[in-house]
């Protein structure tokens, strides 16, 4: 995963919807009110314009002041719930993002010559806690960007070679710092709203259970958020297994045209491998799964190959063709256009791996689940030395 800093509040949605906008010239502002102080230097006029970073292309413009001869100005709101926002001054580069409940007053400074190098964030602690994140995260991609251009620089030069490995080394231990800084800021604190920036650094396929562990924490703290939902429901699509729930049944007809159920199987780890035969990576992984069979199917353990295809019999017999052709030594069934187990299991990719405990639970799921690291996790839980 790219960890470079990024539009990352676009992939999990920044918004929700906005009760009123405020009126500058009011002293008092009722219940729900947020005020977001300016305060820029470089600057003798100007106006600042506040945004809320929206679920869509667009953002919603939602208070605009002029700024005084100082560099100040105040931008008042009220807004129904916690959301992400963003202040700008038009015909200067960078912005302003933040995090705000409503009731908070926030603080905002910087450089209007450079606001992406100068912003500074705070007025509460989340968003001082944010304003280091972001911090750290810049000045690490300041550093590997040096990196880079002395990297390329020498590569003009054929002189690359020489320092290729202490060059992979800076960049790999600073991409291991900021990935141990974000992790301490996400687990010092799950249920924080700015985790929804925070956790994108992270990848995914290593960090599965702390993406959940932010999500239910996120899910109790702010239920009915708009924000929320959507990271909730992004975290469905891409862990898909739902871990921990019941394992959908379905019946379809194998590859002896002999009708199978995966309740035939309780009591049985099962490993489900949902496939395609236009595939290669799947293709590619049926050595590996006639190996983990031939040495642990039997009575604790069983593979469940599940085709989801086009449902016409020139794409059935390709099935059965790649069958023979591998001699395959587990059951095989076809789900022509994926009705009876696409939608059930989310299946969004191929090649999709799950293991089905002897309960009929989900218990592990994900693109680990592949070539050595697949034997290893089966050897594990059947017990077989």
């Amino acid at each position: 995963m790219n960890y470079k800093m990024k539009s990352i509040l676009s992939a999990l949605v920044l918004a929700i919807f906005l009760l009123s906008c405020g009126d500058n010239n009011s002293t008092e502002f009722k219940e729900g009110g947020i005020t977001v102080n300016v305060q820029l230097d470089s600057i003798s006029e100007g106006q600042a314009i506040l945004e809320l970073i929206t679920t869509g292309p667009k953002r919603l413009q939602l208070d605009t002041v002029d700024l005084d001869a100082s560099g100040k100005g105040t931008l008042l709101f009220n807004a129904s719930q916690t959301a992400f926002y963003s202040v700008y001054l038009p015909g200067k580069q960078g912005e302003f993002r933040f995090v705000a409940n409503p009731g908070d007053v926030i603080e905002l400074k910087g450089n209007a010559t450079n606001i992406y190098a100068s912003a500074k964030i705070g007025g509460t602690p989340e968003n001082e806690r944010l304003d280091s994140l972001i911090t750290f995260i810049k000045a690490t991609k300041y550093y590997t960007d040096s990196l880079h251009r002395v990297f390329e620089a020498a590569k003009t030069k054929q002189m690359h070679y020489a320092f290729m490995e202490e060059f992979e080394q800076l960049y790999g231990n600073a991409k291991i710092a900021e990935e141990k800084f974000v992790l301490k800021y996400v687990l010092d604190n799950p249920g924080q709203f700015s985790n929804l920036v925070a956790i994108n650094s992270l990848n995914r396929n290593r960090h599965r259970e702390v993406y959940l562990m932010v999500d239910s924490a996120l899910m109790a703290n702010y239920a009915g958020n708009e924000n929320v939902k959507k990271y909730h429901s992004i975290c469905e699509n891409i862990f898909s297994s739902a871990i921990g729930k019941e394992a959908p049944n379905f019946t379809l007809i194998d590859i002896d045209n002999k009708q199978f159920s995966l309740t035939d199987l309780k009591g049985k780890y099962v490993l489900l491998d949902f496939w395609a035969t236009y595939c290669q990576p799947c293709i590619q992984e049926i050595p590996n799964l006639k190996r983990i069979q031939s040495e642990f199917g039997g009575d604790k353990f069983e593979i469940v190959s599940i085709c989801i295809d086009r449902n016409n019999p020139g794409t059935f017999e390709t099935w059965k063709t790649i069958n023979q052709k591998f001699e395959t030594n587990w059951t095989q069934v076809y789900d022509g256009d994926g009705l009876a187990t696409a939608r059930s299991y989310k299946i969004k990719q191929f090649p999709t791996m799950m293991i089905v405990g002897p309960e009929g639970k989900i218990i592990d799921a994900g693109d680990h689940l592949r070539g050595q690291a697949a034997y290893e996790t089966i050897k594990r839980l059947v017990g077989n030395e």
